[in-house]
């Protein structure tokens, strides 16, 4: 076995149970200096685990973390290791240079005299290590998601950090955005940082990295190298079974329109003169930048925001609607309640009898869509904060399919999610087209336009452009316009 040098990572029989269960049965792997090295695999297969068990947050089971060659009960105590996760750990409300500056010592001139000179060289220097040009005095909430995320990476490899650990950092990001951040990764990695970044996107794993470990069921089933590797290659060495994407097609296609809901001459904040109808059978996108009125759009289409012009046309008396929020921690679920109760919250008129509700027809009927969804654990008493975000996006699926809506409004359907759970939320969404209902997906990932859209309109510059056959659209197209 080759010496290891003082910045290789080590991970040997690492085993993790919570109870009875079995999450992690025995990771064995070695990453070194200069590596880029992508971290994928299926919600629930363990990954989140592995990372919080690196950063100090669970202890392993059985098993060794090695640093150098040295036993250590975390990463997160060693000054060359560093762990970006979505959240960042940023303010909004402060400055970009005092957003670096946090959890170390200020500058001072002498005694309690700061000195601001000094701490905007330090900035400068640190924004400069990841190519963002920017005053250093700028507030983090006047930033793009990406330009915090590059804030997040510069403060870490400007204090020295030698091993990046990302945490699908990147998940939320339009691919502009991402591609900004990958870029300064991938010149750490070159300079000689070792970075192991977790993440659903396979575009990320194919063009930055230079090897992949796939872990399945809390086994590390493959680590292979990314040369050589292709998109049709690495899905199959993520997917356990075979997906027949020939059942994902157009639904009623040779059909006259039969119209659910419109927008008419719609004003929202910034946004003039939205026009869009939603017919029956029929899945319509949007997309568009950050800050673009993506989401204002179908928060009016569902009834959420209430229009400053314009008029909300129901085709149908009675129309109901249902929400999948684009934020499922802060807008999506209740943390504590129950997956049933998460479920059964916007549906309860369903089991209701003189003021009494039927909790057998509502456990039957949560039990059918979490089995019928693939919820993972299958019990619908878990709590909702210990699902993984892929069971998560599907609890709040099942909670709109309950409601039996003519309309499902879908807000970034597939954020964070693995390559298996998306397959399965893309066939959804063409079931539920199949099946009459009205469809609108308001997505900033091109692949959801692209494999579940029958047309597709761009909120750009304060309006939202004709709808436009998906046909009429290149990836290429799409993908730099969000």
């Amino acid at each position: 076995m080759a010496e290891l040098g003082a910045q290789d990572l080590q991970v040997l029989g690492l085993k993790k149970s919570f109870g009875p269960n079995l999450v992690l049965k025995g990771i064995d792997l070695t990453i070194g200096a200069g590596e880029f090295v992508g971290l994928m695999g299926p919600n629930g297969a363990g990954k989140s685990t592995l990372i919080k068990i690196l950063a100090g947050v669970y202890q392993a089971s059985s098993g060794e973390v090695r640093l150098g060659g040295k036993v250590v009960r975390s990463l997160a105590d060693s000054h060359d290791v560093a762990f970006i996760h979505q959240d960042l750990g940023l303010v909004d409300g402060l400055t970009i240079a005092e957003n670096l500056g946090l959890g170390v010592p200020p500058k001072r001139l002498f005694g309690p005299i700061l000195n601001p000179r000094a701490e905007r060289e330090d900035a400068e220097r640190a924004l400069n290590l990841v190519g963002l040009e920017m005053p250093s005095d700028t507030l983090l909430a006047d930033l793009t998601a990406g330009e915090k995320t590059l804030v997040a990476v510069a403060r870490v490899m400007d204090r020295g950090a030698r091993i990046l650990v990302i945490d699908e950092t990147t998940s939320t990001l339009p691919p502009a955005d991402a591609n900004r951040v990958i870029s300064s990764l991938r010149a750490a990695a070159a300079a000689g940082a070792s970075v192991i970044m977790v993440t659903h996107k396979l575009s990320e794993i194919l063009d930055a990295t230079n090897r992949v470990l796939v872990i399945v069921d809390g086994e590390l089933v493959s680590d292979a190298p990314t040369e050589g590797l292709d998109r049709a290659g690495l899905v199959h060495m993520l997917m356990q079974h075979e997906t027949d994407s020939r059942s994902i097609t157009s639904a009623r296609e040779n059909q006259e329109p039969e119209p659910v809901l419109e927008l008419r001459d719609v004003q929202l904040g910034k946004l003039r003169d939205v026009n869009l109808c939603l017919n029956a059978g029929e899945v319509v996108g949007i997309s568009g930048l950050p800050g673009s009125g993506l989401h204002d759009i179908a928060f009016a289409v569902n009834g959420n925001v209430k229009p400053d012009g314009g008029e909300v046309i129901l085709h149908r008396r009675g129309l109901r609607r249902a929400l999948v929020p684009p934020h499922r921690e802060s807008q999506g679920g209740f943390g504590a309640l129950s997956v049933r109760e998460n479920m059964s919250v916007s549906a309860l008129a369903r089991w209701l009898t003189a003021r009494l509700i039927k909790g057998r027809m509502e456990v039957r009927d949560c039990t059918s869509v979490a089995k019928e969804l693939s919820v993972q654990p299958p019990s619908i008493d878990n709590t909702f904060d210990v699902l993984s975000g892929g069971n998560k996006q599907k609890v709040i699926f099942g909670r709109a399919l309950l409601r039996k809506p003519d309309v499902f409004v879908l807000c970034e359907p597939t954020r964070g999610v693995d390559v298996g759970t998306r397959s399965e939320i893309y066939r959804l969404i063409r079931e539920l087209a199949q099946s009459g209902a009205a469809v609108l997906v308001a997505s900033s990932d091109a692949e959801d336009l692209f494999s579940v859209c029958d047309r597709v309109a761009l909120a750009v510059q304060g309006s939202l452009q004709p709808l436009r056959h998906i046909s009429e659209l290149t990836e290429t197209e799409l993908e730099l316009m969000v």
